[in-house]
């Protein structure tokens, strides 16, 4: 059970931190610690499996389009095992020539045996003549012939026992080589069966070390290690910022932690889900601590609201997802994602019933990811909640689900359907128009990365809808969420930095963020290089993303999609360049050019950890849009498995 070594280690991590909360009463810095070491290990055994897995699992050959499901070519044979086929071959090929032709072997027998006799009759006549001649011959000296004969006695004697004597010596070299020859063969069948006990000793190593599903509930391969690997950095990094976000309280915030490895844990599990109640019961886990997240600091305006907002939206979606799964297992008497693939590719045509199941599971989906029509509350539930918890839902609360989703629609082919098709199609195009057009009315920051989820996530259906293409579909989904995450924690990582949680509300208007340059630069151009990757210009990963975008909807010839996406690029571009120059607005108050005499002191002086982190994230979004190729190889090597 080491594919799930990241849940063991979250769940024993919650037992641990849960103990010495209630038990030792330890304070805020302890409980971040405990839970910063618990993620990291968590992190660490997903990488460790992921890059073992990466090197041990056969790559995909072949694509079929008809079953939505990938072929892998079997083992080539032994190279030992060909001759010995080759000469199995020869020897019934010999054998199959001698049988198709008795006739012809009976006479040849025949004819030798007429020609040995009439031999044989020849050379007793010439013997009978010659033993008539000898006869008269030997009866004139018969002394001579007995002195002849006692010595040829005495030779035939001698003959005799120089014969046993080499025949002694050759039977016993002969019993000497064969016992030797005997022996050689027991020894070299014991080391082929050590060497055979050594290679599948070999084998059985191996094979705990490839892609698998481990349970009928959960499945462990790179495509799940990858993105249960970026929810574990994410969690990381919304630890760090909160111990900065409760620094000004002396009231001990362990609740928050326990509720955050929970929420971690619950993304881990929806990651590895291969069958719909493993995807139910990490939607809900995953669903169930952001109540508590959202309205964790309900002393701040708009918390309790956001809340209680969030929990309705969250209940709404998991009664239409759970009563989708009703009807989809009552059609195909199916739950795992590889019986439903099977299920779905041999059926002739989709009935009512599993048509009305797909459709109020996509009304679920479309709850969880904040799609149009079903966005609703969800501007509301970000501006009320702390901006490291709208960190945690623009990126874990949805990457989570979006994954496992991605891994249902590339096993079980539900977009061949022209339905579905349509409407997936029609939720993309409003999305996209609908969250960069009320994005641009926006004044709150928070609200306004609501609003471009909304657009993002609008893109990102694109690669649901082409599926069929499978490769380019995943590596388009990877680099494209790799690119969103960091530029979410470049813009609210910041916004999180400059708010406490002593105050009714962060500071996430464009008011507070004016002229942040001159108070903190280091801070202001990390944040101008997230908005710009999330504007998707050059020379960032959010580029690199929108362009395979566009490539693969070109490739499954969605005009109006790709219509959609350079719009949606174009007024993105506006508010994200309005909110980029609002940062480096010199500022003319007085106490602002008091405050700027010291610009290079307050800044250069100290980098902590947290800033650390921001500061990484826009390292690596501009290294990953100038060189995406080593992104481009680890999203390759995260292969989803199919049986």
């Amino acid at each position: 059970m080491i594919a799930l070594s990241p849940i063991f280690v979250l769940s024993f991590a919650i037992i641990v931190l849960l103990i010495a909360l209630f038990y030792f009463k330890i304070g805020t810095k302890l409980c971040t610690i405990l839970t910063v070491l618990a993620l990291s290990c968590a992190l660490l055994c997903s990488s460790i499996i992921g890059y073992k897995i990466s090197f041990n699992t056969q790559a995909i050959t072949d694509i079929s389009n008809d079953n939505m499901q990938l072929s892998v070519t079997p083992p080539a044979p032994a190279q030992d095992q060909q001759p010995s086929s080759e000469e199995t071959i020869a020897v019934d090929a010999a054998s199959t020539e001698d049988a198709n032709q008795p006739s012809d072997n009976g006479e040849n027998s025949s004819t030798e045996e007429s020609d040995a006799n009439q031999t044989n009759t020849n050379e007793t006549n010439t013997n009978e003549t010659n033993t008539n001649e000898n006869s008269d011959v030997n009866s004139n000296g018969n002394s001579n012939q007995n002195a002849n004969d006692v010595a040829n006695q005495n030779n035939n004697q001698d003959n005799t026992q120089e014969s046993t004597q080499n025949n002694t010596q050759q039977s016993t070299q002969n019993n000497t080589q064969e016992s030797t020859q005997e022996n050689t063969q027991d020894s070299n069948n014991a080391a082929q069966a050590t060497s055979t006990q050594e290679q599948s000793a070999a084998d059985d190593s191996d094979d705990g070390w490839k892609a698998r599903q481990i349970t009928a509930l959960f499945t462990c391969d790179g495509y799940g290690l990858l993105y249960s690997s970026l929810i574990l950095i994410v969690a990381i990094v919304v630890a760090c910022l909160a111990y900065r976000w409760f620094i000004h309280e002396k009231i001990h915030h362990g609740v928050f932690y326990v509720i955050l490895l929970f929420m971690a844990l619950g993304g881990v599990t929806l990651v590895y889900a291969s069958h719909l109640i493993a995807f139910f019961i990490g939607i809900e886990l995953l669903s169930i601590p952001f109540v508590g997240l959202i309205g964790y600091q309900y002393s701040q305006t708009h918390s309790l609201e956001a809340a209680v907002k969030y929990m309705i939206l969250s209940s709404i979606a998991s009664a239409f997802l759970i009563m989708g799964i009703a009807f989809y297992y009552a059609t195909t008497g199916e739950l795992t994602f590889s019986g439903l693939s099977y299920q779905l590719s041999t059926m002739s045509y989709p009935s009512t019933l599993l048509l009305m199941g797909v459709c109020l599971m996509l009304v679920g989906i479309g709850f969880k990811l904040s799609l149009v029509p079903f966005q609703l509350w969800l501007p509301d539930v970000y501006q009320g909640a702390p901006t490291v918890v709208a960190l945690l839902l623009s990126t874990v609360g949805k990457v989570a689900v979006f994954c496992a989703i991605a891994r249902l629609f590339l096993l079980a082919p539900i977009v061949n359907n022209e339905t579905i098709r349509i409407i997936l199609v029609c939720m993309a195009f409003c999305s996209i128009l609908w969250g960069n057009l009320f994005a641009l009315m926006q004044t709150s920051l928070k609200r306004l990365l609501a609003y471009s989820s909304i657009a993002h996530f609008g893109y990102l259906l694109v690669a649901l809808i082409a599926v069929q293409y499978q490769v380019l579909a995943l590596e388009t989904i990877g680099v494209y969420l790799i690119g969103y995450i960091l530029a979410n924690i470049c813009v609210l990582g910041v916004i999180s930095l400059e708010s406490h949680s002593d105050e009714l509300q962060d500071h996430e208007n464009e008011i507070d963020l004016s002229g942040l340059f001159w108070r903190r630069p280091i801070l202001a151009l990390a944040m101008g290089v997230g908005l710009l990757s999330l504007a998707g210009v050059p020379l960032t990963a959010g580029f690199i993303g929108r362009f395979l975008l566009l490539m693969l909807g070109v490739t499954a010839e969605l005009w109006w999609l790709n219509a959609a996406i350079v719009l949606g690029s174009t007024l993105g571009l506006y508010f994200y360049a309005r909110l980029i120059i609002n940062l480096y607005i010199r500022p003319v108050g007085r106490d602002d050019l008091n405050s700027n005499q010291n610009v290079s002191k307050s800044t250069w002086r100290d980098i902590k950890f947290s800033e650390l982190f921001i500061v990484l994230s826009a390292l690596l979004t501009i290294i990953c849009g100038v060189y995406p190729k080593w992104m481009f190889n680890l999203v390759s090597m995260a292969q989803y498995l199919t049986t």
